[in-house]
């Protein structure tokens, strides 16, 4: 019985370490595309031109942009005008940061991205072009 008892907690250990975020150890630089939008934050590393259909969320990453907030609002439109999609805003960005890892859930709004990059300073940040939105 005991022994029972010994592999369950132990089987529990290992799922709960299994589904801990990670951070993958390092801070590093990253670039790429920056698709910003509403409950949206999808991040596309080494991208140089807005893609040309929306990246799967299981291949790319929720980008956290948690400094130089005043130059995010510069960045950012003020109205994205009313239309029947999610209003994506493209940015090219590139910046000092590190990447946790969601094995067995995920990161960002519902956990539909594979993993969270999160900025610690912002090398570079330029609109890609005007907003638009990708068909469903």
């Amino acid at each position: 019985m005991a022994i029972r008892w010994i592999s369950l907690i132990a089987l529990c250990l290992t799922l709960s370490s299994c589904a801990a975020p990670r951070f993958d150890g390092s801070t590093r630089q990253f670039s790429g595309v920056w698709l910003y939008e509403f409950e949206g934050s999808t991040f596309v590393e080494g991208a140089t031109e807005i893609p040309a259909h929306r990246p799967p969320y299981e291949k790319t990453d929720w980008l956290g942009w948690p400094v130089d907030q005043s130059r995010l609002e510069e960045l950012l439109e003020e109205s994205t005008e009313d239309r029947d999609c999610h209003v994506v805003q493209p940015i090219l960005v590139t910046f000092v940061g590190h990447r946790t890892n969601y094995p067995l859930g995920g990161a960002g709004h519902m956990g539909l991205w594979r993993s969270e990059v999160t900025v610690h300073r912002t090398i570079s940040a330029e609109r890609l072009g005007p907003s638009f939105c990708y068909e469903h």
